[in-house]
């Protein structure tokens, strides 16, 4: 068995546990879990570095930050964009309409940042859960 299958290839066939050693793109293995977990730490930690090291780039960043700080309400109104615009085949709509969602809701989160340290539904969610602190 080949193990640079892909997803157009179809899936591994076979009882051998073999095929969980693949590392190929999308594979759903264990290496290409752990590659993909490791990858995105490191990314992650770099721009932490960066942000902290260059005071500069942290204000160029801060529109994909306040996007980062709300990202329930960024995932909820991308359903319902696509709810809206009825967008219901794949591969989807054409790359302009996921560039207006990209700077819809980067443009929304940077304005709600500037007012709010939560976003809407962060909110919502801390004050439906403020409960389960007087739960002993």
């Amino acid at each position: 068995m080949s193990a640079w299958w892909s997803d157009t290839a179809g899936y591994p066939t076979g009882t051998t546990p073999a095929w969980l050693l693949a590392a190929s793109p999308h594979s759903e293995t264990t290496l290409s879990i752990v590659a993909n977990t490791g990858v995105g730490i490191v990314v992650l930690a770099a721009c932490l570095a960066a942000t902290d090291a260059f005071p500069y780039f942290r204000r160029l960043a801060a529109p994909v930050i306040a996007v980062g700080t709300m990202s329930l309400t960024a995932y909820v109104f991308h359903i319902v964009g696509i709810h809206v615009l009825g967008i219901e085949e794949l591969p989807g709509a054409p790359l302009h309409v996921l560039f207006a969602f990209v700077v819809a809701v980067t443009a929304f989160a940077t304005l709600w940042s500037r007012f709010f340290a939560r976003g809407p539904l962060e909110w919502l969610l801390g004050q439906a859960t403020r409960v389960a602190e007087r739960v002993r």
